[in-house]
C-alpha cells in the first residue's frame, strides 16, 4: 500500500512539474524515480506472473467445461436411450399382459367347453352303467338286416370313441393353454423384472445428470470468478504500465533537461531570418495573449512570428532561417504536421533551446551539431499559418520566455 501511495504521490508531482513548468535538481529527482521504476518493474514482474497463473486457471475452467459438456450430452443421450428402451418395455408388458387376458379367455372357454363335454359323457355313462350294455345290444339286435347291423355297430363304436376323444382332446387343449399362460406368465414377470431395472438404471441417470449439472454450474460460477480476477490484473497491470510510461517519459525529460543545461549559455543570440531587421521590426505577432487568427480565440502566443517586407520590399517567404546560437539540434519534424507544421528544436546549452516553425523546409536533421548563423532552413508557411513567416520561440529550462526581452548581435 505505502508503494502505491509513494507511487501517486510522484506521478502528481509529475503532472504538477509539467502543468507549472517547474524544474527540480535533476540529481534529486531522477534517483528517486529510478528506485520507483525499478520498484514498479518488480510489481509488474509478479502480477504478469500471477496473471499467466490465473490464465492457466481459466484455461483449466474451460477444459473441465468442455468435459462436463461432453458428458452431459452423453448422459443426456443415455438418458434419452433409457427412456425409449422404458417406453418399448411398457408397450411390450402392455402386449404381454394382452396375450395373458386372451390365453385366460381361452382357456375360460374350454373349461366351460370340457365342463359340458364331461357332464354329457357322464351322463351317457351313467346311463350304460344303469342300463347296463342292453341298450346298445337292443341297437344292435333290431337291425333289419346284417349291413344295418354293421352300420349300427359302427355308429355306437364311433359314438363312444367320439366322446372319449373329445374329452381328451379340450383336455389336452386346456392343458396347453395353461402352459402357454405359464410361459407368458414367466415371460411377463421377466419384462417386469426388466422394466424394474430400467427404471433404476434411468434413475441413476437422471441422478448423475443431475450432479452433472451441478458441477457444471460450480465451474461456470469458478470461471465467471476467474474472469472478472482476470480483468481485474489487467486493469491493475495496465494501469502500473501506465504509470512506468509516464515515469520513464518523465526520467527521459529529466535526462534530456540534464543534458540541455549542460554547458554554458549563449551569451547572446542572433536575428534568426538573414536579411531582416531585428527586434522589434518586422514583428507581426508578438509573445503573449492575443486573438488566434485562424480560430479566433484568445489564446497564449509562446513566441514572436516574424514576417512583413524587408526594407528593400522584398517578402520573408523562402528567406534563410539561421541558428540563433551554436548548439545542437534536438529535433526536426520534416513533414507538414500539425499546427508548427515543419520546425526545428535546437538545444544550446545551459538549459537554452530555441524553436523554429512553419519552415517550408529543413537543411539540418537531429544531433546535428550548428554554429550560431548557420542555415537550418528556409521560410515557409506549412503548419496552422496564413502566410510565409517564421513562428521563433526561446525555452529557458524548459520554460518559454519572450525571445525580444534577449540581447541580439
Amino acid at each position: 500500500m505505502g508503494i502505491k501511495i509513494r507511487h501517486k504521490a510522484l506521478v502528481f508531482i509529475l503532472v504538477m512539474v509539467m502543468a507549472l513548468g517547474l524544474v527540480l535538481p535533476a540529481h534529486a529527482d531522477i534517483d528517486d524515480y529510478y528506485d520507483d521504476l525499478e520498484s514498479i518493474n518488480e510489481q509488474l514482474e509478479e502480477m504478469k506472473e500471477n496473471r499467466k497463473q490465473t490464465k492457466s486457471e481459466l484455461d483449466r475452467l474451460r477444459d473441465l467445461l468442455d468435459d462436463l459438456d461432453r458428458e452431459m450430452y452423453k448422459a443426456e443421450e443415455e438418458l434419452k436411450d433409457l427412456e425409449d428402451k422404458i417406453l418399448a418395455m411398457e408397450e411390450k408388458i402392455a402386449e404381454q399382459e394382452k396375450l395373458i387376458a386372451e390365453v385366460e379367455a381361452s382357456i375360460a372357454e374350454t373349461e366351460e367347453y370340457l365342463a359340458i363335454q364331461t357332464e354329457y359323457l357322464e351322463q351317457r355313462l351313467c346311463a350304460m352303467y344303469k342300463n347296463g350294455s342292453v341298450s346298445y345290444l337292443e341297437v344292435l339286435f333290431s337291425a333289419s338286416s346284417f349291413s344295418d347291423f354293421l352300420s349300427r355297430f359302427g355308429f355306437i363304436r364311433l359314438l363312444i370313441e367320439s366322446d372319449t376323444e373329445l374329452v381328451a382332446e379340450i383336455e389336452a387343449t386346456k392343458a396347453s393353454l395353461e402352459a402357454d399362460k405359464e410361459l407368458l406368465a414367466e415371460e411377463l414377470s421377466l419384462q417386469i423384472q426388466r422394466h424394474a431395472e430400467l427404471d433404476a438404471a434411468r434413475a441413476k441417470a437422471e441422478e448423475d445428470k443431475s450432479q452433472l449439472n451441478a458441477k457444471t454450474l460450480r465451474y461456470e460460477e469458478l470461471k465467471e470468478e476467474v474472469q472478472a480476477e482476470l480483468a481485474k490484473q489487467n486493469k491493475g497491470i495496465a494501469s502500473m504500465e501506465e504509470d512506468q510510461k509516464q515515469i520513464e517519459a518523465e526520467i527521459k525529460r529529466l535526462l534530456e533537461l540534464e543534458r540541455v543545461r549542460a554547458g554554458n549559455p549563449p551569451s547572446f543570440l542572433t536575428w534568426p531570418v538573414l536579411g531582416f531587421d531585428r527586434v522589434p521590426y518586422n514583428i507581426t505577432s508578438s509573445y503573449g495573449w492575443r486573438i488566434h487568427p485562424i480560430r479566433k480565440v484568445w489564446q497564449f502566443h509562446p513566441g514572436i512570428d516574424i514576417a512583413r517586407y524587408n526594407r528593400r520590399g522584398e517578402s520573408i517567404g523562402g528567406k534563410p532561417i539561421v541558428a540563433a546560437a551554436s548548439g545542437t539540434v534536438d529535433f526536426v519534424r520534416s513533414y507538414d504536421g500539425g499546427g508548427y507544421g515543419i520546425y526545428v528544436l535546437i538545444s544550446h546549452g545551459g538549459g537554452y533551446q530555441t524553436l523554429y516553425a512553419h519552415m517550408r523546409y529543413t537543411t539540418v536533421k537531429k544531433g546535428q551539431v550548428v554554429t550560431i548563423g548557420q542555415q537550418i532552413g528556409v521560410v515557409g508557411t506549412t503548419g496552422s499559418s496564413t502566410g510565409n513567416h517564421l513562428h521563433f520561440e526561446l525555452w529557458v529550462m524548459g520554460e518559454k520566455k519572450n525571445p525580444v526581452e534577449f540581447e541580439y548581435k
